[in-house]
């Protein structure tokens, strides 16, 4: 019973640490300051006869000084995963915090429409130090 109490605790104080990210994947972003950000890529989508791939984050309060965030629509080929649109973004302190609407905290990028396997890529850095990359699921055929 003992080991079971220590098990659950442990498992409660990593779920918090890490902020478990919108695909169920951590996404840590520690900064200098000791911001904790969380990086989120998103499912690929269609709009307007478009793929769309983006990006959410947030950051614990005060937030970085800056974080700077890449995103990438990668599409799968023979030799890999080729990167057909993308775009770095920054944002700092209060921008990055969970009370700003979702939809403001969300980056993205497109390109037209044609068959294939695709996903978002997210690169990020906080204050110009920390760097991560996160990749979120992979979608084949969004165009049907």
């Amino acid at each position: 019973m003992r080991n079971a109490v220590i098990a659950f605790f442990l498992i409660l104080a990593a779920v918090v640490v890490t902020k478990t990210g919108r695909d169920q994947t951590p996404r840590p972003v520690g900064g200098i300051t000791g911001t904790l950000c969380s990086i989120s890529p998103q499912r690929v989508t269609l709009r307007d006869g478009n793929l769309v791939a983006g990006a959410e984050y947030h950051c614990d309060s005060p937030g970085p000084d800056r974080l700077t965030l890449t995103v990438r629509l990668q599409r799968s080929t023979d030799a890999g995963w080729t990167t057909l649109a993308q775009q770095a973004f920054t944002a700092a302190k209060g921008e990055t915090l969970p009370s700003v609407p979702a939809s403001r905290r969300t980056r993205q990028v497109s390109a037209a429409c044609q068959a294939g396997v695709y996903r978002t890529a997210a690169e990020w850095s906080v204050n110009g130090g920390r760097t991560g990359t996160a990749l979120g699921p992979e979608r084949r055929n969004p165009c049907r």
